[in-house]
């Protein structure tokens, strides 16, 4: 397998179990107290990790307790480098208050943020050898910007994961291969009228494919249409993630729609929505770095379906992200 650069957030998760959403000025009391490692990049690369890709993590943390635990538990991951993680002295570690509400199955996050940014003379070209793949999380855009042109001298892909709107953003979609973004980033930052609108917007230069996730409806996929686009589907077993396919037309451009519902999951067994996401985009990215045994886009998107259904059953972004001894791959062929 390849090896894979992560470049963006990484930070401490304090996450409080409550049996609702606390109103207001009411004093409520936790099921639980965990703390736990987070942040968007961080998370991706401890799933990549964990199905046995070997990782680089770039990103900024403070020389504090937080940071300590932070790198320590980064440590423990058998495949993730941490020589290029910055400690900044003198700067408090990201930290991130997480209320995980049992009620509605959903978490709101506050996340209070180190002032330090990766800076672009923190960013050194030698980071990128023996790198066939970078992710980027969105945070320190300028330096973000600087290491994706390099890797574009180098012919290394590039995926984004483009969660909220920040500046260099229009700088660095441009020189992506691949973008994963949510229905909200579409509706409320893009204001289009339909996915694939938002889809459009970022596939005029060397994207290939734009992913949209929707949360407990799922994910799709679109891409431009051609004639190696349409592909038997692999999958029909209702236990499972479906995936189905849609030509659909704007401005007199045909796309291809690939639409895959969230791996079915029993309501009891959700713990924990926190991190949901970033264990998805893993899973898009181990599909992408598949050189021997290339898979076809339902395979991608279920394969990432159920990894992010694994996240599901555990308190926090890591706890329950699987193994790849624990995976069944007859799933997905």
């Amino acid at each position: 397998m390849s090896s894979v650069l992560i470049y963006g957030a990484a930070c401490l998760d304090y996450i409080a179990q409550v049996n609702h959403f606390p109103q207001l000025d009411e004093k409520l009391r936790t099921n639980s107290l965990t703390i736990c490692g987070g942040g968007n990049a961080a998370n991706t690369a401890t799933c990549l990790s964990r199905l046995d890709i070997k990782i680089k993590l770039l990103a900024k943390i403070g020389n504090d307790l937080n940071g300590e635990k932070i790198l320590r538990d980064f440590q423990e991951e058998k495949n993730i480098d941490t020589t290029l993680i910055l400690i900044q002295s003198l700067t408090t570690s990201p930290l991130t208050y997480i209320i995980v509400d049992k009620e509605t199955n959903t978490r709101t996050c506050l996340y209070s943020a180190s002032n330090e940014q990766i800076l672009l003379n923190d960013i050194n070209s030698n980071c990128l050898n023996e790198i066939n793949f970078i992710h980027f999380d969105s945070r320190s855009t300028e330096a973000a910007v600087y290491l994706a042109n390099l890797a574009k001298e180098k012919s290394i892909l590039c995926s984004l994961d483009l969660e909220r709107d920040r500046p260099y953003l229009n700088e660095l979609i441009p020189l992506m291969d691949y973008i994963i973004t949510t229905e909200n980033y579409s509706q409320n930052v893009c204001k289009d009228s339909s996915y694939i609108q938002t889809a459009k917007r970022f596939l005029l230069h060397t994207c290939q494919f734009v992913i949209i996730t929707c949360g407990k409806n799922g994910s799709m996929l679109i891409e431009k249409l051609n004639k190696n686009s349409l592909s038997q589907m692999k999958n029909s077993n209702p236990n499972e993630s479906i995936v189905t396919q849609e030509i659909c037309q704007l401005d007199g451009e045909d796309f291809l729609l690939w639409k895959c519902t969230a791996w079915p999951i029993e309501l009891h067994d959700i713990i924990d929505t926190t991190g949901s996401g970033d264990a998805f985009i893993g899973g898009i990215i181990y599909g992408l770095l598949r050189r021997k045994d290339l898979w076809s886009k339902d395979q991608l998107l279920r394969f990432a379906s159920y990894i992010a259904m694994c996240k599901l059953k555990g308190i926090g972004a890591r706890s329950s992200l699987p193994y790849i001894s624990e995976i069944d791959m007859n799933l997905f062929h």
